[in-house]
């Protein structure tokens, strides 16, 4: 099967490397889990993904980015040209988007395919859109939040999202909350929570024994929480942190107040994986919230389960149903509950336990979440769809 993939995720090199020359950082977290659902895919389809990069005014000293392409292994990424431009925008970049489809459909010779599109692109919803009426392309959105949760959107652009994916052929939804809020014509659709990529071991780095956080560095996220409540305990073990956001500036502080606390600022996949793999303990410190735990699944805490180290963890309804032996969960988010579930963890004589039960973790996410698996159920998912 032929599947034209509207996307914001890029190569892993292009975005390591976008990353480290932007000045306004793109979000890791979305870019992560499509890059993911596109080698998944692979395995059993023609996948061509078509990467609308994160663009806006002061993010690079250039004001447009020229259309490109880029090899990652047998799949090849399509980047449109991009620009800060509002007009460009408004007029110009959706028959830009369809411009670099023909070029993909003319040189692999293509006769028929199916679109998936990330929801939350509202350009990339419009052009899928034409194509469908242009070429009978059927059109599954992939929903991994809900535009109203997300940060410095406007309630116009939420509408927006809203009505343009409210009319697609088949959904593909991290939760079944998010596929009842967008898929209200009762269209086909499939949940997956999130995808876990077998990683070969890594050497670990000469950093001493850690505990490990990765991700956007919000106080709402509860990483204030957890630098406060690391920095209250006496062990003898640092705290890295790697990621991008608003708690910056505090970090920077509490690490000359506190020489056990190691920022890294954002670092590439590669990186992450390697600081999961190697740690005494991952921390997902996200305080329980009933709107998000309906609508997003924390993509930190499936790759912690799939790293083989222990994983402490706040409380996510549907992980901690799949996985209730397998994490240290914490009922309390706060600083003094977070607190006293590391002083609890770190009082204990040996960890032969935790980790006996990470190993399980490790092959049970596998086993729902792994590339292998999926393939085949998402292939034929999405044949369904093709073909009705």
């Amino acid at each position: 099967m032929n599947i034209i993939f509207l996307t914001s995720s890029m190569t892993e090199s292009d975005f390591s490397s976008y990353q480290s020359k932007a000045k306004i950082k793109p979000n890791p977290s979305n870019q992560n889990f499509y890059n993911k659902l596109i080698k998944c895919l692979s395995l059993k389809n023609d996948v061509y993904p078509l990467s609308l990069r994160p663009f806006c005014k002061g993010m690079f000293d250039e004001e447009e980015l020229p259309e490109s392409r880029s090899d990652d292994g047998s799949i090849t990424y399509y980047y449109p040209k991009v620009s800060s431009s509002r007009r460009y925008k408004v007029f110009n970049l959706k028959n830009e988007i369809i411009k670099v489809v023909d070029k993909i459909i003319s040189e692999e010779d293509i006769l028929s395919y199916v679109i998936i599109v990330d929801t939350l692109r509202y350009p990339l919803l419009c052009a899928a859109k034409e194509l469908r009426r242009r070429d009978n392309a059927k059109i599954i959105g992939v929903v991994t939040d809900n535009p109203s949760n997300l940060s410095n959107v406007s309630k116009r652009y939420i509408k927006s999202i809203y009505n343009a994916s409210s009319d697609l052929d088949g959904y593909i939804c991290l939760t079944e909350k998010l596929n009842v809020i967008f898929n209200k014509n009762q269209m086909p659709n499939y949940i997956l929570e999130g995808l876990a990529e077998e990683i070969e071991p890594a050497k670990k780095l000469p950093i001493g024994d850690y505990i490990f956080f990765g991700g956007a560095l919000y106080e709402r996220y509860g990483v204030k929480n957890l630098i406060n409540a690391f920095h209250k305990i006496d062990a003898k073990v640092n705290l890295v942190i790697a990621g991008s956001g608003e708690l910056k500036k505090y970090i920077y502080d509490m690490s000359n107040k506190d020489k056990r606390i190691l920022y890294l600022s954002q670092v590439d996949k590669k990186m992450i994986y390697n600081l999961e793999q190697n740690a005494l303990l991952n921390i997902n410190p996200r305080p329980y919230d009933l709107t998000l735990d309906n609508e997003s699944v924390p993509s930190k805490l499936i790759e912690y389960l799939s790293s083989g180290a222990p994983t402490m963890s706040t409380i996510h309804s549907t992980i901690k149903t799949l996985f209730s032996d397998n994490v240290i969960w914490v009922e309390n988010s706060s600083e003094q509950g977070l607190q006293n579930a590391l002083e609890d963890y770190f009082s204990k004589k040996d960890h032969k336990e935790d980790i006996k039960k990470a190993t399980a973790a490790r092959l049970r996410i596998y086993d729902l979440y792994g590339f292998n698996n999926q393939s085949v159920s998402l292939s034929s998912f999405l044949e369904s769809i093709k073909t009705d």
